[in-house]
């Protein structure tokens, strides 16, 4: 809905154009889909956008416009882009508005079915990124492309007339022996993977392997699931490297959920999820938070595309379904933290 000020502001100034700030929500959800809503000005499907009002933080007013258009309730992640619009936008009554608008990625706990509370939007719901409603807006398509299953990194920008997110593929990193240069490279990184014969009950692998020193670990279980998998890759992990910044490269959306995305909403309602229901795999899921929290250095979680020519990726994917298929056969035993067992009972 228009702030009352911006009601305000059109009865001096009329339709003549306005200058001001906004919010954009790229929403994801548990299942790695994207909430967009289809706008009855123009309909166009786009993300949950908004005015920020006059003291709102940016965070607080893309929380709230999510809430008021889709009926959602999201957590801001971190900020993705900061831009100015390149053109003025002219709405269907002749207003005439530039924006600054604030791009944050969110996440959004629990299975929330949208709505159009606020009667702003003629539809809402959620998408998969690989197959996006039409028609919709260039901005909101580029957005998912970018950052569906990103990680908090510094927030992208338009300079020189090309957005950041596209030239970090050919940025040109610090000089060898530079301050930063060492900085980076004292960043350690592994990939992880999960994986099972058949899901769920089937037999399951699960390992990680480091970028620089090759060193790898696997494990598994005659019964298990991929999820189960792909968190105890991760949790193995974070416990062979305690100390120092991590970066952690996963295929699995819902890995970094669990680990990143989602955990600080489901400890806040006593481990439960939105609707008040139980926590798959909690045990691991909690083992994990507490790998991290007490840990000295960062983690950090980056989504790459499982079976797409990422060697650390195809790695990890070799280890753990190579340990599945020899646990299935009885040519190694069962090998799992604790946390694993405890989230396979009663599968």
């Amino acid at each position: 809905m228009t702030p009352d000020y911006i009601l305000n502001l059109r009865e001096k100034v009329g339709k003549e154009r306005l200058w001001i700030s906004a919010v954009e929500g790229m929403v994801e959800n548990e299942e790695g889909k994207i909430l967009l809503a289809k706008r009855k000005d123009d309909g166009l499907w786009c993300m949950v956008a908004g005015i920020i009002e006059p003291g709102e933080q940016p965070a607080d007013a893309i929380k709230r416009e999510v809430k008021e258009e889709t009926g959602v309730e999201c957590d801001p992640v971190f900020i993705a882009n900061v831009q100015s619009m390149d053109e003025p936008k002219v709405y269907p009554n002749g207003d005439e508005i530039l924006a600054l608008n604030i791009l944050f990625y969110c996440s959004a706990p629990g299975r929330q079915t949208p709505g159009c509370p606020d009667g702003e939007n003629e539809s809402s719901g959620w998408f998969d990124p690989t197959r996006l409603p039409s028609p919709i807006s260039l901005r909101t398509e580029k957005a998912v492309s970018c950052l569906t299953g990103a990680r908090p990194s510094p927030a992208s920008f338009l300079y020189e007339g090309k957005m950041a997110w596209e030239r970090q593929k050919s940025v040109a990193f610090p000089p060898s022996g530079s301050p930063s240069h060492e900085a980076s490279l004292s960043l350690r990184k592994v990939s992880t993977d999960g994986s099972a014969l058949s899901n769920p009950r089937g037999a399951m692998g699960w390992a990680w392997v480091d970028h620089e020193t090759g060193e790898k670990e696997s494990g598994g279980c005659r019964q298990g699931t991929n999820q189960v998998g792909e968190l105890t890759a991760v949790l193995m992990a974070l416990r062979r490297f305690k100390e120092g910044d991590l970066l952690i490269e996963t295929d699995s959306r819902y890995a970094i959920g669990c680990s990143r995305d989602w955990v600080k909403a489901w400890k806040r309602r006593g481990w439960k999820k939105n609707n008040g229901s139980e926590i798959k795999n909690l045990p691991l899921i909690q083992a994990i938070d507490k790998e991290i929290s007490q840990r000295r250095g960062s983690v950090e979680f980056a989504w790459v595309k499982g079976h797409a020519g990422d060697a650390f990726n195809e790695i990890a994917d070799s280890l753990a379904s190579g340990y599945a298929k020899d646990v299935a056969k009885g040519a190694r035993e069962d090998r799992l933290p604790e946390e694993s067992k405890s989230s396979l009972r009663g599968i």
